[in-house]
């Protein structure tokens, strides 16, 4: 068995006890003390529609090189200063990259839908326990908490961090048995009883960073627990 392997079991055994218990401090600290959970690695992004990651971007303030973003605006809104980043950079540093091709992989990695799709596959299967269950939420959304862009050139090659935070939840199982409601594939709590909602015992945000070189086509993803 490795380490990584047993660390998660250790985990889950530990909420599996906090749960029965109904100690939510015991299951925060658990969480807070798996430190493997600060990094994550987790598998190429999976989507790379365009259009919907522009929509989502247009309509959501972001930080890009320190400079902060406004939803909406066709002048100092997020699509815009990424493209014209990504075309500056490419034209003053005369990089043999095409600034299109840029900005349509850092927009679709700045999708909220995408990082949280994307973590909630991976993290599902390590954040568990017989009696606990993950959740998608959107309380990063509501909340308002803008992706963070960092561009910039480095020996003659063309860089890129994205990081981007989404939520999630853990619920007990016992609630899901008395058939208040189910978990759909995408992770969302769906069929609740309006009069005896699912109660989201635990809440936490995740930070999904991405660092990529596209002049030489290295990327690296993780998760990142916050709790």
């Amino acid at each position: 068995m490795s380490k990584v392997t047993n660390k998660r079991l250790v985990l889950q055994e530990d909420l599996a006890k906090g749960t029965k218990m109904g100690d939510l401090k015991r299951i925060q600290q658990s969480l807070r003390q798996a430190t493997f959970l600060s990094a994550v690695k987790m598998d190429p992004i999976s989507s790379m529609k365009v259009k919907n990651a522009e929509r989502k971007a247009n309509s959501e303030g972001a930080i890009i090189n320190g400079v902060s973003t406004v939803p909406e605006s066709n002048f100092y809104g997020t699509l815009r200063l990424l493209q014209d980043l990504s075309f500056q950079l490419c034209q003053m540093h005369d990089l043999k990259l095409d600034p299109g091709t840029v900005y349509e992989s850092i927009v679709c990695r700045m999708s909220r839908t995408v990082a949280s799709a994307d973590a909630y596959s991976k993290l599902k299967r390590i954040i568990k326990a017989s009696n606990l269950s993950l959740i998608r939420t959107e309380d990063a959304a509501m909340r308002n908490i803008p992706s963070t862009v960092e561009m910039f050139e480095s020996d003659g090659q063309l860089h890129a961090n994205v990081c981007t935070t989404v939520s999630f939840g853990l619920v007990r199982n016992a609630e899901l048995l008395y058939s208040k409601g189910d978990i759909n594939p995408h992770g969302f709590l769906v069929n609740q009883k309006k009069s005896e909602p699912i109660e989201v015992w635990v809440k936490f945000d995740v930070l999904v960073t991405e660092k990529m070189n596209f002049s030489t086509g290295d990327f690296l993803r993780f998760a990142t627990v916050l709790c």
